[in-house]
């Protein structure tokens, strides 16, 4: 009995964990305090990661050298294909793949 509870617990964590919403998908602030930029160096104040789908909308504002503020969107997949890139005037196309985090 208690080696048929465990298994069903162990069960319901892993069932839990594939259905858990990802963690990147979500918005992502500069954390000006702790980062240092050279004073002309473009940057990222804000990122948003939102699922469409079985797509990924990245939505980037910063601002440039000049501290013009900019903006750009991606949508499309983690595949490693080019998917439109607005908003960016060095490209019109971007390519994402996903990365293995380790420790």
């Amino acid at each position: 009995m208690k080696t048929r509870t465990i298994v069903l617990t162990l069960a319901v964590c892993f069932v839990a964990v594939g259905f858990a919403s990802n963690p990147n998908m979500d918005t992502w602030k500069l954390n000006k305090a702790k980062s240092k930029f050279p004073p002309t160096a473009p940057k990222n104040t804000t990122v948003l990661h939102v699922a469409v789908n079985d797509n990924v909308k990245v939505a980037l504002d910063g601002t440039d050298g000049e501290r013009k503020p900019t903006h750009n969107e991606w949508k499309g997949k983690f595949d490693g294909k080019d998917y439109p890139l607005t908003g960016d005037p060095a490209s019109d196309t971007a390519v994402r793949t996903r990365r293995l985090m380790t420790a």
